[in-house]
């Protein structure tokens, strides 16, 4: 399960994943992100330009939401599986608009580039709208159904 609460500014509200193993539920007050970690209560250092990561591109989406070009962000990062909460620095580049290629069609998408301060991972994602509809190397968008208000492909 993972459930991401935002504002209309896309700040997170409140995350709440379920790995099968391990469950995380946090929300920001005031300069403090607290929640419960397996039953354990945490609190970590939040600021409200802060960001929230995690191994999905839902949180990517939100970050690309916020940013308006190239930038390096401070984010709470939950470790696959685990969900172990760490402090980490990461960039994010606009590299610019172009059209994605994707196995359910091609999207007219800002695409970014995101990197991993600490170990350098590197990788580009395309987002369209509110939807990352392709992100090199980490997932690949099988199906979509675009809604009523979703991108369509062109």
């Amino acid at each position: 399960t993972f459930d991401v609460v935002v504002d209309a500014d896309w700040r997170p509200v409140r995350i709440r994943v379920d790995s099968g193993e391990h469950q995380i539920l946090l929300e920001p007050h005031g300069g403090v992100l607290t929640g419960v970690r397996d039953g354990v209560t945490i609190e970590l250092p939040w600021e409200p330009d802060r960001h929230l990561d995690s191994f999905t591109p839902a949180t990517n989406l939100i970050t690309t939401r916020r940013l308006t070009d190239t930038s390096e962000i401070d984010v709470v990062y939950l470790a696959p599986f685990t969900l172990e909460p760490t402090l980490e620095r990461q960039r994010y580049e606009l590299i610019g608009h172009e059209e994605a290629e994707t196995t359910v069609g091609r999207f007219a998408a800002a695409r970014w580039r995101f990197t991993s301060l600490p170990d350098g991972w590197t990788s580009d994602l395309w987002v369209a709208g509110d939807v990352v509809v392709r992100y090199d190397r980490l997932f690949e968008l099988e199906w979509y159904e675009a809604g009523a208000s979703g991108p369509q492909p062109v």
